[in-house]
């Protein structure tokens, strides 16, 4: 499980990055134009071939975010499948929050009404129904 969150964790935050350098190069693309408002001297023609570099790396950036997103998408579907595989509904309802809604564990605790510690030991028991589920 462990292993789960820290691939998904780290999808979505490629995910992130890589949505974040989309952002920067348009902000970049937008002053190559010219059409910015400030007191600096413009050039005269903007640099097509720093346009068309920027253009093409966003639409690089966008097909790796497509790659990305489905290998995310199939992790977490995965996963769905698996914990609704899970006969008991709490249990369920407990690593639905976990592992598909990636709730901290405070957050869980103050959603069911128990301590952390309690919501460890339940978390437990949900892995092992998942695991044993799993494997029939």
């Amino acid at each position: 499980m462990k292993e789960y969150l820290e691939q998904a964790g780290r999808l979505r935050k490629r995910i992130k990055r890589k949505i974040n350098e989309i952002q920067i190069l348009r902000q970049r693309a937008e002053g190559m134009n010219g059409s910015g408002i400030n007191d600096m001297p413009r050039t005269t023609s903007p640099d097509h071939s720093k346009m068309e570099g920027t253009v093409f790396r966003i639409m690089a950036l966008e097909e790796e975010i497509k790659e990305t997103q489905a290998k995310y998408d199939a992790l977490v579907t995965d996963m769905d499948r698996r914990i609704k595989a899970v006969e008991d509904s709490d249990d369920r309802d407990l690593l639905t929050k976990r592992y598909l809604e990636f709730k901290t564990w405070n957050a869980i605790a103050a959603e069911f009404g128990y301590s952390v510690q309690h919501i460890y030991r339940l978390h437990a028991k949900a892995v092992e129904k998942l695991r044993v589920d799993e494997s029939t």
